[in-house]
């Protein structure tokens, strides 16, 4: 029986290929004129690149039960849906509103703003946590002053408080958090802006040591089409429904891995590309990640899928999530369609 082995990275860009008299290698392929002499050459490559450094490899024998698919074949497929990754970028992007702060010496009380004093009508209770402790305020959108885009709301003040006194981390008891207690959304879906009716004595408020900011920052919007982090729960999904190669029928176990690990592949040149571009301050769109995705582990029918706030670190305006960090409120897509701000994750991770 002839050997039939292989011998590869973790990305399968990079393989070695043992089928009888002959040897794959870096895409070429040697002939030899006994098997002895191709093994002979298979295992003086593993050799050469174990010298080299390579250490996240694995040996794999061909079982003609479970055959796999060939390097050259995988090498393909890979060049085929790299060649794509534009494409594929394009076909999944989404806008969002971009939020641009900028330093200010006063805002109104209905003002778009991060931090600073909310808009709270006298005969509204100001939030608190549960140990009757004042929440403060994180960021306050004005919907008229924002640009729109599909499924916000055009009209109204969303807010956002979390618990600053020092007590949680940025107002996270638990994570990722779904309870309201020591963080809180509360829109206002008709304004009233007669400053007579408003709360304008906040003298009760302990010091926001708890922050990730430190001023009061105003806020500029403008539409920025947003592509998906890599990291998003729902990435490899989209890939594998994108690209027909994912797609094929009848293939043993060994070939379902193989096509996992190209995702793997796929998924690591789409983020040299675009990784970059993700992050900032923003409404709607994808959010960015420091670590992992935990919408992926919420057992809900209906997925936490909108992003309806993101606050980055950001060094330029005294912005600091822990370790150059993010927080991130999502809400289901049927909530807010409705404008119901009772069940919101709220997240936050730091390098």
């Amino acid at each position: 029986m002839k050997s039939n082995k292989i011998f590869r990275l973790s990305s399968l860009r990079t393989s070695i290929h043992l089928d009888g008299y002959n040897v794959t290698h870096y895409q070429e392929l040697h002939k030899f004129s006994s098997e002895a002499e191709a093994e002979a050459f298979f295992n003086e490559s593993i050799q050469e690149l174990l010298t080299h450094g390579w250490y996240d490899v694995e040996s794999v024998p061909v079982d003609e039960n479970n055959k796999d698919f060939t390097p050259d074949e995988l090498y393909g497929m890979f060049l085929e849906i790299k060649n794509q990754v534009d494409e594929f970028a394009n076909a999944i992007i989404k806008p969002s509103i971009e939020i641009t702060p900028y330093s200010t010496t006063e805002t109104t009380l209905w003002q778009s703003k991060f931090g600073g004093l909310p808009y709270l009508p006298k005969n509204t209770t100001y939030p608190e946590a549960p140990d009757g402790t004042p929440l403060h305020l994180l960021a306050q959108i004005n919907f008229s002053e924002t640009p729109n885009l599909e499924a916000l709301p055009e009209k109204g003040i969303l807010q956002f408080y979390i618990e600053a006194s020092g007590e949680t981390a940025y107002g996270i008891e638990e994570y990722p958090q779904l309870k309201q207690t020591t963080f809180r959304v509360i829109y206002f879906p008709e304004p009233d802006l007669n400053i007579d009716n408003l709360l304008n004595n906040f003298d009760f408020l302990p010091p926001g040591i708890g922050l990730p900011l430190i001023d009061c920052l105003a806020l500029n919007f403008a539409i920025k089409p947003t592509p998906m982090s890599a990291s998003d729960y729902r990435f490899r999904t989209l890939v594998k429904n994108h690209f027909p190669i994912f797609q094929q029928s009848n293939l043993t176990k060994a070939m379902e891995n193989s096509l996992e690990e190209l995702v793997d592949d796929f998924l690591n040149e789409y983020e040299e590309k675009y990784e970059e571009s993700l992050g900032g301050h923003c409404l709607g769109g994808y959010p960015a990640f420091v670590q992992n995705d935990d919408r992926a582990d919420l057992q809900s029918e209906e997925g936490y899928d909108f992003l309806l706030l993101q606050m980055n670190s950001d060094d330029e305006h005294s912005i600091m999530w822990g370790d150059e960090g993010v927080g991130n409120f999502f809400i289901q897509p049927s909530a807010l369609k409705q404008l119901d701000f009772s069940q919101i994750l709220y997240t936050y991770a730091c390098c």
